[in-house]
């Protein structure tokens, strides 16, 4: 469970209170316009607001927030309140009656959350009933020199978040390579959405996903290996270079979930952790920082499943030593892949 802070709670020396936004960019720089306030975790994994993760609830005071920024705090998250460090004590009807209104206006917030997850999770499943087999020549797995195992592309434009007051429309494009994520029964959860750029944005939820690439146990230089990556790009790598099948974790915080469902479908197996070496990162845990969190929490998990892991020879991840490697191959990522694998 992530620490909480209470520094400022809200509160101004000087008097009155400070607003959510303010107490954010305070602590970490950046902030979340609207956040959504239902008592559910929202988490980003993105660039800027999409790092921050948080939870608000109504409460008979008003309302109270935490959140986190993976890179300004990593596990540690900071708490704000509506009425700051006030002290002052509700008489027990007041009490009631505003608890009630709290409850009612959580409630209708969950409700309407809910509505949008399933709109939102309608229209993902639309693209990916209606989409193509991603192509190899895309910009991103082109540039990882990869194949795009996996990886499908939409067959049209579809607007996925309408535009509103404050911001404009999203969308999915032709252009994009998309991942999709399911979870550990089978069923779409969400997509990662690459640009041509590079960019990335997730649509849906990324908690406890996975996508399995390659093809069956028998398949690899070593029988009945399992393994398990972060990030899609650094999965195909290790797909082509070992033709093991490998299961995308897509972030750490995944990672135990991801091995725990490899145990349960395949108990004798061998899960090998396909480690990022996050040599230049850090982050806290409980309270204390963790360098090389890649590394750190591949470990953690490995060490719960009775697991191993393997390290890149290098910083970066496996997609990083692959490119490394194949720098100065002028043929395509299929070519390479069709002429012989290299071993991890």
């Amino acid at each position: 469970m992530a620490l909480c802070r209470a520094q400022a709670e809200g509160y101004q020396p000087g008097g009155g209170t400070v607003n959510l936004q303010a107490h954010m960019q305070a602590n970490i720089g950046d902030a979340i316009a609207s956040p959504v306030i239902d008592g559910k975790w929202h988490s980003g994994r993105g660039k800027g607001k999409d790092k921050i993760s948080y939870v608000g609830h109504y409460l008979p005071k008003g309302m109270l927030v935490r959140y986190r920024h993976w890179k300004e705090s990593g596990e540690e998250c900071f708490t704000w309140r509506e009425w700051g460090n006030s002290q002052d004590e509700l008489d027990p009807t007041e009490y009631r009656r505003k608890r009630e209104e709290a409850q009612a206006r959580a409630d209708a917030a969950a409700r309407q959350a809910e509505a949008e997850r399933a709109e939102l999770l309608a229209i993902l499943q639309t693209i990916i009933r209606e989409s193509a087999p991603a192509d190899h020549d895309h910009p991103y797995p082109l540039g990882k020199r990869i194949i795009a195992m996996g990886a499908r592309q939409a067959t049209k434009r579809y607007q996925i978040v309408p535009a509103t007051a404050d911001t404009k429309a999203q969308y999915i494009a032709p252009d994009d390579c998309l991942i999709p994520v399911y979870s550990h029964t089978g069923q779409l959860q969400g997509i990662q959405q690459i640009t041509s750029t590079g960019y990335k944005l997730m649509r849906g939820t990324f908690k406890d996903g996975l996508l399995w690439i390659g093809g069956g146990l028998t398949t690899g230089e070593v029988p009945n290996r399992l393994f398990i990556a972060e990030g899609w790009a650094t999965a195909c790598t290790v797909h082509m270079r070992t033709r093991n099948p490998v299961v995308v974790a897509f972030a750490t915080s995944n990672l135990l979930s991801a091995g725990r469902w490899a145990r349960g479908r395949f108990p004798d197996a061998g899960v090998v952790f396909a480690v990022d070496n996050d040599t230049g990162s850090s982050v806290k845990v409980h309270g204390r920082k963790v360098v090389n969190p890649g590394r750190y929490y591949a470990t953690q998990a490995a060490q719960a499943l009775g697991a191993a892991t393997c390290t890149p020879p290098m910083g970066g991840d496996w997609n990083d030593w692959h490119t490394s490697q194949t720098a100065d191959e002028k043929k395509s990522p299929i070519s390479a892949n069709q002429s012989g694998h290299q071993s991890l």
